[in-house]
């Protein structure tokens, strides 16, 4: 492998394609929950000076009221995407006044389901189609699983890039068709790969016991007020977190191995009868509590830690859009919010992530067996959970190696990667990057999930105390903070403006919510 992509590296070099790395975008959408001073779920409205939830592209909300989500646009460096994500918290934090953001992904001190507010966005056919696709999430699987909060890493090549890759490796495809299926390449690999990123960044040993909401668990306790794993690197992303269980019970297994076969399985999610949740019902005495009994109600509703993406459009479904564009993004969602950054991501995780994009690109593009997927997953949850045992075995492919043999592997390939992007664009950032996380598989207390569990014992804290002293120092790191003028600039006017966009939406709406979805939906592919 190693010679392999040693000459591949070299052939990219000649051909000047690793300086058009200059020329990628990076977005990075930050989401965290509005808490008050005591560190409970806010239950007050979307602050209108935030501008809309619906229509602002910088700043809306996730599947609850409280759940703000930051979103940067695409921009040409790590650099840059940070310092616009720090301007945005900065922004955030001046108008949502006393309340903090809270620095963990997982939420603490949840009194009950019914104490989460669902996001509402107007009266809008759009608006109402957000709110009731979120109710529907609600009678499907609850609403506190639904307010773990994350960072999603977005990330595309230039299409010259593109263009001189396809002549490097002799293909004579379509640019856009060449530009999809590497994509997906990309995809199988950060799915086979994933489980290095949950290791490293994980920042979710522990959860407050409310989490549960009186639920059975496996996990040890801490204290009365704290749940953990010792060796866990990120709850979240475990079998307490994000789930689809449920959905694979009833036969949806999302094909990574193609567009066309992508498309095709979430198309038969979303366009198949549960009979599970046509029991819920949709419509009765005029309250839609779900959109739809599909066993998908729309493609969002499938959770994986990487997506393929399209241009975004309001009213244009997703995989129609892939389906008539192509992919023009990926996105990567396994990421937990670096509790220790007042922004939840840092800068070296940002060039290591964009190293490990670029590794998936030319390591292979084997396609996924369904034996394979059931090892990512083993190897996912295994390392979400018990990951920094040493012992711990990751499967690849039928070679079983301890945790810290297959980082070292993967290592000495990113390293090769990492040295050629380097002398390319005559910088250190992939190289120093990957040192920094080279030390935390040499020295496990450099780990987020470890450094939690230890100041946590250290200080006698429970993981609410620790989350909530961090928010707090968050908090007052932006009271300091010395913004972009031009920025906050761009982000006020982009909040203005939003509100003036929603309220054309609902005026210039003709039709009633009921056509609106029949529309909607007989829509999703010719």
């Amino acid at each position: 492998m190693q010679i392999m992509i040693d000459k591949f590296c070299e052939n990219l070099s000649s051909q000047s394609c690793l300086l058009e790395l200059k020329e990628s975008n990076i977005g990075i959408e930050k989401e965290s929950l509005r808490v008050d001073k005591q560190g409970k779920i806010s239950h007050k409205r979307h602050p209108q000076r935030l501008g809309s939830s619906l229509t602002n592209s910088f700043i809306t909300t996730d599947y609850s009221e409280a759940l703000i989500e930051m979103v940067t646009p695409p921009c040409k460096s790590g650099k840059d995407a940070i310092f616009f994500l720090e301007n945005l918290h900065s922004f955030v934090h001046e108008g949502i006044k006393e309340e903090s953001l809270w620095a963990s992904s997982m939420p603490c001190i949840i009194d009950g389901e019914k104490s989460i507010p669902i996001a509402y966005y107007g009266e809008s056919n759009l608006g109402r189609m957000k709110t009731t696709y979120r109710r529907g999430l609600d009678s499907r699987y609850g609403r506190i699983m639904q307010v773990i909060s994350g960072i999603h890493y977005n990330f595309s090549f230039s299409e010259n890039f593109w263009l001189i890759y396809r002549e490097i490796v002799k293909s004579k495809e379509n640019i856009d068709d060449f530009i999809s299926k590497n994509y997906f390449i990309i995809l199988r690999n950060l799915l086979r790969h994933g489980w290095v990123l949950v290791y490293l960044f994980g920042c979710s040993p522990a959860i407050c016991k409310s989490y549960l909401d009186g639920k059975r668990t496996d996990l040890k306790e801490f204290d009365k007020f704290t749940y953990y794993e010792h060796y866990a690197t990120s709850l979240r992303m475990g079998n307490i977190g994000y789930q689809n269980n449920k959905e694979k019970d009833m036969g949806v297994m999302v094909d990574y191995n193609s567009i066309e076969n992508y498309i095709e399985s979430l198309k038969r999610a979303i366009t198949n009868e549960s009979s599970e949740y046509r029991k819920i019902g949709v419509l009765k005495d005029g309250y839609y509590k779900q959109l739809n009994s599909y066993i998908l109600q729309i493609e969002n509703e499938y959770y994986s830690s990487v997506r393929p993406k399209s241009s975004s459009k309001h009213n244009v479904n997703p995989i129609r859009s892939l389906n008539e564009n192509g992919v023009k993004y990926i996105e990567i969602r396994s990421l937990d919010n670096n509790i220790f950054s007042p922004i939840g991501i840092e800068h070296d995780q940002v060039h290591f992530i964009e190293l490990l994009i670029i590794y998936c690109l030319i390591c292979g593009s084997e396609e996924i067996t369904k034996e394979e997927y059931g090892l990512i997953q083993e190897n996912l949850f295994g390392v979400a959970h018990f990951g920094r045992d040493t012992d711990f075995k990751i499967n690849s492919k039928g070679n079983r190696n301890n945790v810290v043999k297959a980082l070292e592997l993967i290592f000495q390939d990113l390293e090769i990667v990492a040295n050629y992007i380097d002398s390319s664009l005559n910088t250190s950032n992939y190289t120093d990057s990957l040192l920094l996380q080279r030390q935390k598989i040499q020295n496990q207390d450099l780990l987020p999930s470890k450094r939690i569990l230890d100041k946590m014992s250290k200080e006698k804290y429970s993981f609410f105390e620790l989350s909530m002293e961090l928010s707090t120092n968050h908090k007052n790191y932006f009271k300091e903070y010395k913004t972009d003028k031009k920025l906050i600039s761009l982000i006020k006017n982009e909040c203005k403006d939003s509100i003036t966009k929603q309220r054309n939406i609902e005026s210039d709406d003709t039709t009633n919510f009921d056509d609106f979805l029949h529309n909607y939906f007989s829509k999703v592919i010719p």
